[in-house]
């Protein structure tokens, strides 16, 4: 279960990552 947190974790840090780049390169 922990090998599946760890991967969730990561993918939604990667995720967030991406999101906060487009919030921050959005014109508003």
């Amino acid at each position: 279960m922990k090998k599946y947190q760890v991967g969730v974790i990561g993918a939604t840090g990667m995720v967030g990552q991406r999101f906060l780049l487009l919030l921050e390169n959005h014109p508003w």
